[in-house]
């Protein structure tokens, strides 16, 4: 997937579930792929970074929270990448499933990203958005406490998901929005008010192409017949290098490489100081690769420095060419 010349995202059709579409990437094509995913994740770690710890309106807010989300998926990706520079091993795993969950849960954060960031067009609807949200957290963290059969930590979330639910009751926006939506919301099902046909054509992406690529990506994460039935000996789903997963691999890389700088170009609109921290491979932050983090001072020349950062008189250029011209 690429932008195309709208700005809008462009699934590329070689992720089709039907393999005869899929066109022969080899070792440098794959090489390239890997090297733009990398520019992106570095570029989106950096601007995240950057843009932290700032006051500004609440769903830019979480948005940042999803983006700071997305950029850990894309350096977890990356590092699951075959023949990434972030990870160093005595052999490398082909398998496109080490890949594909990372991917997927990109194409979910990206959706959300865009949903959360768009501005709100009153503050009934901005209220909506992440109290809806809030009830869908809270639904589920109830369920899974049942699950576990911890009910004693149930009673503060149930006191939670009532107080979101009268919010929500008492909202103008809420209460214009079709009684089938409000039902899934106040049931705590939906996580956002816009479905994610509305998202997908809010950022351009043709839901048949978009279905497939997310099928796909599901098949290989879970243990499910796509993903093993043409396993091949010492090929294909094996973790031997395969023109397969190789082609899986690579695509799942451009396809993220899109999300990634599509979502990092909203970051930068909201903060547009942050662009100067877009360097490609060469951006700064940390944890990261060496090459990436902040150049460190020297600690030991700076703890013989004094409280103006200058060195000790005994240490400087003029105490040794004084002990020079004394013979000392």
């Amino acid at each position: 997937m690429t932008l195309n010349q709208k700005g809008r995202l462009s699934p590329s059709p070689a992720l089709r579930p039907n393999e005869r579409e899929i066109p022969a990437v080899d070792r440098a094509t794959y090489a390239t792929a890997l090297q733009k995913f990398d520019a992106a994740v570095c570029e989106a770690a950096a601007v995240s970074q950057t843009t932290a710890n700032r006051f500004v309106a609440p769903n830019v807010g979480y948005a940042s929270y999803v983006f700071t989300r997305m950029c850990g998926v894309g350096i977890a990706m990356i590092r699951a990448a075959p023949l990434s520079r972030w990870t160093r091993s005595d052999f490398v795993d082909w398998q496109f499933s080490a890949v594909a969950g990372h991917a997927r849960a990109l194409l979910d954060g990206y959706l959300l990203f865009n949903y959360l960031i768009e501005p709100p067009k009153s503050e009934a609807e901005l209220k909506t958005r992440i109290n809806v949200m809030h009830l869908n957290d809270c639904t589920r963290r109830i369920e899974l406490h049942l699950n576990l059969g911890t009910a004693d930590e149930i009673t503060g979330f149930e006191k939670q998901r009532a107080e979101l639910q009268e919010r929500l009751k008492g909202n103008e926006f809420f209460l214009s929005l079709p009684s089938p939506v409000q039902k899934q919301c106040l049931n705590g099902r939906f996580l956002m008010v816009d479905s994610r046909d509305a998202m997908l054509a809010k950022v351009g992406f043709e839901k048949d192409q978009f279905d497939a690529i997310y099928d796909l990506l599901s098949q290989h994460i879970h243990i499910l017949p796509m993903s093993f039935y043409r396993i091949e000996p010492n090929g294909r789903g094996t973790g031997i290098e395969n023109d397969t997963d190789r082609a899986y691999t690579a695509q799942a890389l451009e396809l993220c490489t899109s999300v990634l700088a599509a979502a990092t170009d909203r970051m930068v609109e909201q903060f547009p100081d942050a662009v100067a921290a877009r360097k490609g491979t060469n951006s700064t932050f940390t944890p990261g690769p060496t090459s990436n983090q902040p150049k460190k001072s020297n600690p030991a020349k700076k703890n013989r420095c004094d409280s103006n950062g200058s060195l000790p008189f005994a240490e400087s250029e003029l105490a040794v060419a004084m002990k020079g011209a004394l013979g000392n």
